[in-house]
């Protein structure tokens, strides 16, 4: 329950933030009865935008972790290697089978 109630306070924090910054930018909160913008286009543009971000913090964490395997390797116990590679794996996202 801890899990969902910080996502909902999340939601709420980056949605507050996300009304203030439309406000500064278009003047107004978002109107649906505004003719004037295609909405379902500025989505769409929103999606893409959100996947690229997904993608290259993907890229950005893959690099990292075999950043920290490389190094790992060489100058740790295996026995510690053993330890660090759980929390590692958990990190990548590793589903045991």
């Amino acid at each position: 329950m801890l899990n969902f109630k910080n996502s909902i306070d999340k939601f709420v924090k980056v949605a507050e933030s996300q009304e203030r910054k439309g406000i500064e930018k278009y003047g107004q909160r978002l109107d649906p009865l505004d003719n004037k913008h295609d909405f379902l286009e500025m989505a769409l543009e929103e999606q893409v935008d959100g996947f690229k971000y997904l993608h290259a913090e993907i890229n950005k964490r893959k690099y990292a972790l075999g950043m920290i395997r490389g190094i790992l390797s060489e100058k740790v116990s295996p026995e510690t290697y053993r330890e660090l590679d759980v929390y590692l794996k958990l990190l990548e996202g590793w589903k045991q089978v």
